[in-house]
């Protein structure tokens, strides 16, 4: 052992700062969409905000300053949605003619709950039927229900990166074409009325089955070049930002 090493103690965190943690953690969270330099600006104010309090707090000897805390960042999450939602707008606003700045995240991340609960649903399905002794489909389809599912979940979590999300993206993009393309065989394997209505409509129903695959796929696809130049640094280093955001830290938002 390094005798360097030897006498250090481990530092384990305090409640104190896995409160302050989530609470910046939470400021990250509703900017994650916004531009990096309004993002990195809140997230400093609140951070500096903190140490004063906790430093106030120590040299008074005022107890509760963590639950103050929890009591600010709890009564002002409204607030701070609301800032977002501003921010968002004057982003949008003041976007070039033709690019949809607001619509499209929210849209993305609809999508991909619409995605996620046809998964469910076709596992779900799957699960009650081979359980009632209906199922009448290959295994193949089965794990492609639960791998699409997986996918599904796994890109959700990392749209909520914003350095992954354009990663995220391509996660769900292929998990669209899972669940959309294998994920109605399962539906028809497991009903009864969708058997029929795709042995009566064969050409009709693949049609339909393809083409929804395909706009998944596409949108998704679509959605990882939007969010790609996010993740520029992945590519190279980022130029130094002089334009530093000096917004005001309002009392109740964040913390």
């Amino acid at each position: 052992m390094n005798s360097e090493l030897i006498g250090q103690a481990v530092v384990l965190p305090t409640a104190a700062d896995r409160i302050d943690a989530a609470v910046l953690g939470w400021c990250r969270w509703y900017t994650r969409d916004l531009p990096e330099q309004v993002a990195t600006g809140r997230i400093a104010e609140l951070a500096s905000d903190l140490h004063e309090q906790r430093a106030f707090a120590a040299e008074t000897g005022g107890p509760g300053a963590s639950r103050a805390i929890v009591g600010r960042m709890l009564r002002g999450i409204p607030a701070d949605l609301a800032w977002r939602h501003a921010r968002l707008r004057r982003a949008a606003l003041t976007a070039p003619r033709g690019t949809f700045p607001l619509a499209l995240p929210a849209l993305a991340h609809l999508a991909t709950a619409l995605l996620i609960a046809w998964g469910v649903l076709v596992v779900v399905r799957t699960s009650a039927s081979m359980g009632s002794g209906d199922w009448a489909g290959a295994w193949d389809l089965v794990a492609a229900g639960i791998v699409g599912l997986a996918m599904a979940l796994l890109g959700a979590v990392l749209t909520a990166i914003p350095r992954l999300r354009w990663f995220g993206a391509l996660w769900l993009a292929g998990a669209s074409y899972v669940l959309i393309r294998f994920g109605m065989y399962t539906l028809i394997a497991s009903s009864v009325t969708l058997g029929e209505f795709y042995t009566s409509a064969l050409a009709q129903a693949i049609l339909v089955n393809r083409s929804l695959a395909a706009a998944g796929v596409t949108f998704f696809v679509a959605m990882a070049a939007w969010w790609l130049p996010a993740a520029r640094s992945l590519w190279g280093s980022k130029p130094r930002r002089t334009d530093v955001a000096t917004e005001p830290f309002t009392e109740g938002v964040g913390a």
